[in-house]
């Protein structure tokens, strides 16, 4: 699928689920390049640019986009920003992802709230309704959150602290 035809197709199924807030480019920043860089010396080893993903990637991410679109209208409310959500497993091999991350699906972003901490992001997560069906990274400058038990994955996990 050509970007232009991810968002074209994520849009629309965007707009059928009334999610205003969140762009296809925001799910998968399609083009964006990653560079995988030697351990030796300082040449790159290679580069890559993130690949459009599937429709079948399509119903995580909607499922994601909802979770989110709680987060925002979260007391107080603020926008949610994201780092990361999809990556191809080339791009995700190339930027040091994990094999089998749940970025490949769709179901997974790395993200920020204005007006709130890390701590308080994945704080709101560990205590939501649905919290056993997360994976929840705690990280100094963002906060991973999944859907791993929605997508058949077991579930819940947690790892890292906030700082």
């Amino acid at each position: 699928m050509t970007k232009d035809e991810w968002v074209a197709v994520c849009g629309a199924a965007l707009q059928a689920k009334g999610i205003k807030h969140f762009h296809p480019l925001e799910i998968a920043d399609v083009g964006r390049e990653a560079i995988a860089m030697s351990e030796t010396n300082d040449r790159p080893r290679w580069k890559t640019a993130l690949k459009a993903p599937n429709a079948d990637s399509i119903p995580a991410a909607l499922m994601l986009c909802e979770l989110l679109c709680e987060l925002r209208e979260a007391a107080p409310f603020g926008p949610v920003l994201i780092n990361s959500w999809y990556r191809d497993r080339l791009y995700n091999y190339t930027i040091g992802g994990v094999t089998n991350s749940m970025h490949t699906t769709g179901g997974a972003a790395d993200i920020t709230k204005i007006g709130w901490s890390h701590r308080e992001v994945a704080d709101w997560f560990a205590n939501h309704q649905e919290a056993d069906k997360f994976g929840i990274g705690r990280y100094n400058s963002f906060t991973h959150i999944d859907i791993r038990g929605k997508l058949d994955r077991p579930a819940p996990a947690r790892w890292g602290s906030n700082g």
